[in-house]
């Protein structure tokens, strides 16, 4: 099986014990270790299975479930750490419990009205992971625990997803044909269940098909490596996609290597381009702002692709990390700064996004369409980032409850075009339409294009955006040309921080101000508490900058400085 194992050799062992970068992780482990010793996880209950069918909410339910995951990771790696055997007991008890789940899937992902076998064998991000997990505990330390756990969870491993995805086909688990990150993620883990708990030739029969379906993901990046869908999907997504290509490269001796693919490259370079500042990054569809880097993915990318330039990262290592993650770091890795202390702008092609970063200001900014994966209706919207906090800003990802993947989703501020820089036309909102947007400007300074496919208004002939990005700001410039006057045109700039209107046409968001010409335009301030991701809410501020006296043609200048 090729050097599938090589990194769990007994020297990266002794690296973990002892070596000072992995002291707060030691810590945090046999810390996190001991409180699971003496408390219980939570009960799994079947009125927070129903629940997403009741409300929609899925968070409190996956708070619930991803508890017993993180101790199953937490406990193992005490126990590795320190081979202190009273670390088995809870262990064994959290593989028994995880086993009793009626389905390993969510209910977001699992319909009631399936059969109780097609629930148990439902192939999931959820339920491929939990079979990747178990199977690597049972592997390592198999001999370890008692004889019945691992008689169990080697019969419900193999039950849950070898056999099922033995006899999978894309009618019943759409991502085997899926271009977004379930194709990635799924398949990673079923390829490293089948390595840890199949037996060769069965593993071998199913890595033809295991290598079709992560080539969907990678089907699902246009050729600039963007992901459309935001930086946490890159995170989760392509960290999936690299376990799946690194494992395949080791158990097959090097024979594959997809990493030799350039459009992966491309991939890889995502997260050097993306952040305003040290914390935030581009937030475009549903995507977050929080500039989260996972410690080990950067770690592992450098030491495929020595030239990319990884960001400082956490000190901190997460003590319910798999364990491959934490032996995929290096100690002694540079890191390299992405602060930018001359003028760098990034273009990708295909998303069109752009993006650019100096000493003063970082700036980005998007065109593409209303059709993409995880999207929102955002032709046209921007970030400005300024004393290193995002002012002006696109807010980014929702609450995910059923509403926000339904028919509705686009009465949901974050998710409309209201909830974004845009214009408002005729009181219209921006449209969902694959109708993409045209470049006419784009030089490293400079980016322009139309807006107009994605307003559903008769009348409206073309709107054209240009950004430039001087030394001191960006200058926006909206351009309409209509068949005849317009009912009304509001320009509505949003921010997650307060917004003040100050006197001679200017207004105030954080540490940036934009101005413009006061006598063209009312201006009013409005606010939306909205609900965010982990069941927080928040509030959306906005100021309506609507236009006087529409004309058929207009055009209006505004510079954030």
């Amino acid at each position: 099986m090729g050097k599938i194992f090589e990194h769990f050799n007994d020297e990266k062992w002794e690296q973990v014990r002892t070596h000072p970068y992995f002291a707060k992780y030691r810590e945090n482990v046999i810390a996190r270790a001991e409180q699971n010793m003496v408390t219980d996880p939570p009960v799994i209950k079947f009125s927070l299975i129903h629940r997403y069918v009741t409300d929609g909410n899925r968070e409190v339910f996956e708070r619930d479930y991803n508890n017993y995951f993180g101790r199953l990771q937490n406990l193992f790696a005490a126990y590795m750490l320190t081979k202190d055997e009273k670390y088995l007991v809870p262990l064994a008890d959290i593989i028994w419990n995880i086993c009793d789940f009626e389905s390993w899937s969510i209910p977001a992902h699992v319909r009631e009205e399936l059969t109780v076998a097609e629930r148990r064998q439902n192939l999931d991000l959820c339920s491929t992971i939990a079979g990747y997990r178990l199977s690597e505990v049972i592997y390592f330390i198999g001999d370890k625990l008692p004889e019945l756990v691992v008689k169990r969870a080697k019969a419900e491993i193999r039950y849950r997803v070898i056999e099922s995805y033995k006899s999978a086909t894309a009618k019943r688990f759409w991502w085997l044909k899926g271009e977004n990150n379930w194709s990635a993620v799924c398949a990673a883990a079923v390829l490293a269940t089948f390595i840890y708990a199949a037996d060769k030739h069965e593993t071998d029969a199913q890595i033809p098909r295991l290598i079709d379906n992560v080539k969907y993901y990678l089907r699902g990046f246009a050729d600039d490596g963007c992901c459309a869908e935001g930086y946490g999907y890159w995170n989760y997504g392509f960290s999936f996609f690299c376990v799946f290509a690194q494992l395949l490269r080791e158990y097959t001796d090097g024979e594959i290597d997809m990493f030799e693919d350039p459009k992966v490259q491309r991939i890889a370079r995502f997260q050097e381009s993306i952040p305003l500042n040290d914390k935030q990054c581009v937030s475009f569809s549903d995507g977050g702002s929080d500039f989260n880097p996972y410690s080990w993915l950067s770690h592992f990318l450098k030491s495929v692709y020595p030239s990319l330039r990884i960001p400082a990262l956490p000190a901190t290592v997460n003590p319910d990390a798999p364990m491959r993650y934490i032996l995929w770091q290096d100690p002694e890795l540079n890191y390299s700064s992405l602060n930018a202390t001359e003028p760098v702008s990034f273009t990708f092609d295909d998303a069109q996004w752009f993006i650019y970063r100096c000493e003063g200001y970082s700036f980005a900014c998007k065109a593409g369409h209303n059709k993409e994966q995880h999207n929102h209706n955002d032709v046209g919207s921007f970030l400005i980032s300024k004393g290193g906090d995002i002012t002006f800003c696109d807010p980014g990802v929702g609450q995910y409850t059923r509403q926000y993947f339904s028919a509705d989703r686009y009465e949901l501020m974050l998710t409309s075009s209201r909830g974004h820089s845009v214009p408002i036309i005729n009181g219209k909102y921006q449209i969902c339409t694959p109708e993409k947007s045209e470049l006419y400007v784009k030089e490293k300074n400079k980016y322009g294009f139309s807006m107009e496919k994605v307003y559903d208004v008769e009348d409206l002939k073309s709107l054209r955006r240009d950004f430039v990005c001087e030394d001191d700001g960006v200058v926006l410039t909206d351009v309409f040309e209509f068949d005849g006057a317009p009912e009304s045109v509001t320009e509505r700039f949003i921010s997650l921080l307060p917004i003040t209107v100050l006197d001679g046409g200017k207004i105030e968001c954080g540490g940036s101000v934009m101005e413009y010409d006061a006598s063209l335009f009312e201006a009013s301030l409005g606010s939306e508490e909205v609900e965010r991701k982990q069941s927080k809410t928040g509030t959306v501020f906005y100021v309506d900058l609507k236009v006087k006296k529409p004309a058929p043609s207009m055009k209006f200048t505004f510079k954030f400085v």
